[in-house]
Order: C-alpha cells, then structure tokens, then sequence
C-alpha cells in the first residue's frame, strides 16, 4: 500500500517536473492564474517579463523541471529496489 502511495507521488511529481521544464508557458499561466485569484492587485503582480528575463525564466524552469522530475524518478526507484529485495531476502 505504501509503495503505492510512493509511486503515484512519483508519478506526479514526474509530471510536474516535466511541465516546469518543457511546457512553460502553461506553467507561467498557472503561476498568473493563481497570482489573479490571490486577491491582491498590486503592480507587482502584474508587470509584464522584460525579455531579457525570459531567457534567464527559461533556463532556470528548464534546470528545475529536470531536478524534479530526476528526483522524483530515484526516488520511486530506490524505494522499489528496497522493498523488492526486503521481501526476497525475508521469504
């Protein structure tokens, strides 16, 4: 039960981790959508990405969304691993 638990989280985060690096468009309009319904209207908010920034905005999500989903993968691994040979070294 619990290593299915592990995994689904994995999966997931898997998922996340690939939109953060390769679909970041949708991941800035969720960032925008959840901004809007914060419920603050400062100027902050609001200010558009100079386009310098987004190259920097690019390669930051891109490194990120690697990381997660490289973590989450190991993560998900190494549990299976530890739980297929605790079961074949007890039997």
């Amino acid at each position: 039960m619990t290593l299915d638990v592990v995994n689904v989280v994995a999966a997931m985060f898997v998922l996340l981790g690939f939109h953060v690096a390769f679909r970041q468009r949708l991941v800035l309009a969720w960032a925008a959508r959840l901004r809007r319904s914060d419920g603050t209207s400062s100027a902050a908010n609001h200010a558009p990405v100079a386009p310098g920034d987004r190259e920097e905005i690019a390669s930051v999500f891109r490194i990120a969304g690697v990381m997660i989903m490289a973590f989450s993968f190991t993560i998900a691994a190494f549990t299976n691993l530890i739980v297929y040979y605790t079961s074949v070294s007890v039997s």
